[in-house]
């Protein structure tokens, strides 16, 4: 009995310890979540084998992102050059950052093996750090989802996002090493206000803009249902209309949009808080209404938009 006992002990220890996830710092207001430890090993080992000379680009799939810091190191590599369409840019609150979707699997693969000229065999693949999720957060407009995994060389730390259903990349970035602020590390940072560019925007200042954009699908729904053109699409015309009428409003408040975009039709909501001039709100919907924007091809994807007019930054 004793000796069934032992046993059983050893089994469940051993069980435990198997499953155990290896747990990181979040960073207050990151949205983090794990995956099981068999996907993670798993993902890792996929990595490896695509960094070593077997690559098999098992990893890489038809769309790519590439962020904006990486980006900026890229887009002028000779290779990658050659890369005619998928140019996108990133809204982060009065930022607009430079960054590269793949539209072809070729395409792909020529950034993947110039990131794996880079990394050699000369690396180590670990969890990323609680200043890497606060980078990764800010350029994002997504939860983050594991397989979540950081390529350490002696020059650069690479962000890849992995698609937990398939085990395929879908986001490479490089992360800031000492710094995790944008304008530190990327020079094709511009930052607007009211609709212009600006150097530099003082703190505390109230702010009639965008504020933030967040995508409530999934990623694979996202991919397989959109495009970061299509939603940069919808961006672009609906700032253009916010910018014309609440650019001069005396009223301050926020609002909210969310777009969820259909095969057949498209459904748009709204939502006000504090004292938005509600004459023009009014105008504002009419004109966002009768826009055309781009359906989705199959299942639904829906993307919110928050704007600010004469407020502060939100800080909930």
């Amino acid at each position: 009995m004793k000796k069934l006992l032992f046993t059983l002990f050893i089994f469940i220890t051993f069980l435990s310890h198997a499953q155990q996830v290896e747990t990181i710092t979040i960073p207050k207001g990151v949205v983090y979540n794990y995956c099981s430890v068999k996907t993670l090993e798993k993902a890792k080992k996929i990595l490896s084998n695509n960094l070593s000379a077997d690559n098999d680009y098992k990893l890489v799939q038809e769309h790519l992102i590439v962020g904006p810091i990486l980006w900026e190191r890229y887009k002028d590599n000779e290779n990658i050059k050659k890369i005619p369409n998928g140019k996108v840019q990133f809204h982060v609150d009065n930022l607009v950052l430079d960054g590269k979707m793949t539209q072809d699997i070729n395409d792909t693969k020529i950034i993947w093996d110039e990131f794996r000229k880079e990394v050699a065999q000369d690396y180590k693949i670990r969890k990323a750090t609680e200043n890497e999720l606060n980078y990764y957060w800010s350029v994002i407009s997504f939860d983050i989802e594991e397989p979540l995994l950081i390529v350490e060389t002696k020059e650069h730390n690479y962000i890849l996002n992995i698609l937990e259903k398939d085990l395929k990349l879908l986001w490479l970035d490089e992360a800031p090493k000492k710094n995790n602020t944008l304008t530190a590390n990327y020079s094709g940072v511009k930052k607007y206000q009211n609709g212009e560019e600006i150097d530099s925007i003082p703190k505390g200042e109230k702010e009639t803009s965008i504020e933030k954009v967040m995508l409530l699908s999934t990623d694979d729904v996202i991919i397989a249902n959109s495009s970061v053109e299509d939603i940069t699409d919808i961006l672009n015309k609906t700032n253009k209309i916010f910018d014309e009428l609440f650019k001069g409003s005396e009223k301050s408040g926020r609002i909210r949009i969310q777009f969820e975009l259909k095969k057949d039709k498209n459904e748009i909501t709204y939502a006000v808080k504090d004292d938005i001039d509600l004459d023009i709100m009014k105008v504002f919907e009419q004109r966002v209404n009768n826009e055309n924007y781009p359906k989705s091809k199959n299942d639904p994807v829906v993307i919110q938009l928050f704007y600010k007019v004469n407020s502060f930054n939100d800080v909930e």
